[in-house]
This record gives C-alpha cells, sequence and structure tokens, in this order.
C-alpha cells in the first residue's frame, strides 16, 4: 500500500503571511509571523518593523505547539484547564496562548502550522486564522 502524504509549500506559506501580514496591517498590528511544516521544522519566517523581542519567540513557539500537536493553542489551552495539575504546562516548548493554528487539508492531513505573536493573543488568533483561510483553494 502506498501513502500520499501532502506538503506545505514554500508559496503556500508566503500566502498564508501575506494574509496574515495584510489583517495585522489592518488592524494596526506589528506582529511576527512562523509557519513550519507538520514535523515542526520552519518553512517560513517573517517579522513586520517596530515589535518586540519576545514576539519573535513566542510566534515559533505557537507554530511548534501547533506543529506538534495538531490543535490551535488556543483550544490545547482549554483542554489544558480541563485536566488535572494542568499536564501541557510541563512539556518543554508547548505555549498555551492564543496565535497558533494547525494546517489541515481537506481530507484531514495535517500538513503544517503557523504562529503569531506581537499583539494580544486574541488578535494573534485572528491574524493566524487569516493566514489558514488564504489556503482554503489550496487544500
Amino acid at each position: 500500500m502506498t501513502l500520499t502524504v501532502k506538503a506545505l509549500s514554500l508559496e503556500m506559506a508566503k500566502r498564508m503571511a501575506d494574509a496574515a501580514e495584510a489583517k495585522a496591517i489592518e488592524k494596526g498590528l506589528k506582529i511576527v509571523i512562523a509557519i513550519m511544516d507538520a514535523h515542526g521544522n520552519l518553512k517560513y519566517y517573517r517579522r513586520m518593523d517596530g515589535n518586540n523581542f519576545i514576539s519573535v519567540r513566542m510566534a515559533q513557539l505557537k507554530a511548534l505547539t501547533s506543529a506538534s500537536i495538531p490543535i490551535s493553542t488556543k483550544d490545547l489551552a482549554k483542554r489544558n484547564e480541563g485536566l488535572p495539575n494542568g499536564p501541557y504546562l510541563g512539556v518543554p516548548g508547548i505555549v498555551l496562548l492564543e496565535g497558533g493554528l494547525p494546517i489541515i487539508t481537506q481530507d484531514g492531513q495535517h500538513i503544517g502550522s503557523i504562529g503569531i505573536s506581537g499583539a494580544n493573543p486574541e488578535l494573534d488568533g485572528i491574524c493566524a486564522q487569516a493566514g489558514v483561510d488564504a489556503l482554503n483553494d489550496m487544500l
């Protein structure tokens, strides 16, 4: 039996970053965008002018979280709250702040993730969703 595995292309990653940046500009934000493949390898990175140092790392950690566990960082935080002792808090590199989203194809394959940081978590999530939505016709 042969498996057909889809992959996140550079073209797709750039398209996502363009859409996330456009949403940030629309909202007057200065964000960092990190896009990873399904294995947690950085595929594409963009840093708008005027953001802070912690956003550089946080965007990558949000993307890594959603690459490692194909769920939004917001939903993972909710899941963590419902479990005794908050087990995800002890996992190195896992971030429980909104702004990380998995990239899932129409047939359910997890091909990567996007992480956004630079605003508050809710606005980071809005920009991340704009990035994922830009791929609707490609997934």
